[in-house]
């Protein structure tokens, strides 16, 4: 059994490189067996300089979509083969130029036919598949360069990690959850000023005055919450937003902002206002993703840690 082939889409790198692997060998057995001094992974950076010689380490790398170490490592074993040199612009002293040496046009020249007859051979497989090969590998590099694999991945998993959290509202078994979870990070990045305590050890008067309060349910255990806090009939503050440091990463702040978000549209409200701190980075750049905007305050901060006011439109 080839386990490759039976791993299916899971080893399509796996297999675009043994595809790969399995070419290169190939062409370099030719080489060999033609006594010519060339490397079949050098063949893209030497091809560009037989079109135009010099090019910079940048023009290269631009060209061939490879990194400037790529293009350093590849540089070196050609110049260690004779194959090129390299120099200083004269006009810029900075940039590196590499330049085919005459062994380099000799070969290049050697090496024509012969690249000629790998062309036409290759074209003769491609034929016998029946499928235009080419056409589809540009269509994947295609889709990969609008979206990459990571991205694909990264957004499977935040969708997956965020169906794992069940999001509730507050009863009062969730009392004690309210207040550790945001004696946690206050802890850890300021002290707990007095109108915390009032907030965090009396969350039914959140209710009672029209708010709300969620919490995020992972593994059976209260991992984060938030709180929307009513202001008047139109405004609702997004608070007390906290993840314990275990489940962060998780989504679940994202998951508990959208959905205290989506219950304070039902509610009619017009924006919803929150107050946070520059040193809270990801909470700033979570807000920031929903479309919160750094806004003035309308009146001075009741807290004694320094704070900026953002605003949502509704």
């Amino acid at each position: 059994m080839d386990l490759t082939k039976s791993l299916g889409e899971l080893a399509l790198g796996s297999r675009f490189k043994r595809i790969s692997d399995r070419l290169m060998q190939d062409v370099n057995l030719i080489y060999k067996e033609h006594r010519l001094d060339f490397e079949s992974r050098w063949f893209l950076m030497f091809y560009a300089l037989t079109q135009r010689s010099p090019q910079s380490i940048t023009e290269l790398a631009a060209a061939l979509g490879f990194s400037h170490p790529a293009i350093i490592q590849l540089s070196t074993e050609m110049e260690k083969a004779g194959l090129i040199r390299s120099h200083s612009d004269k006009e810029d002293k900075r940039r590196r130029l590499l330049a085919l040496t005459e062994k380099g046009r000799v070969t290049g020249s050697d090496l024509k036919e012969i690249w000629e007859d790998i062309e036409a051979a290759a074209r003769e497989a491609i034929r016998e598949t029946g499928i235009d090969i080419l056409g589809v590998i540009e269509k994947i590099e295609t889709v990969l360069e609008q979206k990459s694999l990571w991205a694909r991945v990264e957004g499977k998993i935040k969708k997956r990690r965020m169906d794992a959290v069940e999001i509730v509202v507050y009863s009062p078994a969730h009392k004690s959850a309210f207040k550790s979870l945001n004696y946690e990070w206050l802890e850890k990045y300021f002290k707990i000023e007095e109108l915390d305590r009032k907030i965090l050890s009396h969350p039914e008067k959140i209710i009672k005055s029209g708010g709300q309060i969620f919490f995020a349910i992972h593994g059976g255990k209260a991992a984060g919450t938030c709180a929307m806090i009513k202001h008047h009939r139109h405004e609702y503050e997004l608070a007390k937003m906290a993840v314990t440091e275990k489940a962060q990463g998780m989504q679940i702040g994202k998951k508990l902002a959208m959905t205290a978000i989506d219950w304070a549209k039902k509610q009619k409200a017009h924006a919803v206002v929150l107050e946070t701190n520059r040193k809270l980075a990801a909470a700033c750049a979570l807000y920031k993703k929903l479309g919160f905007i750094e806004v003035p305050f309308t009146s001075p901060s009741l807290y004694q840690r320094t704070t900026i006011a953002m605003r949502l439109e509704l």
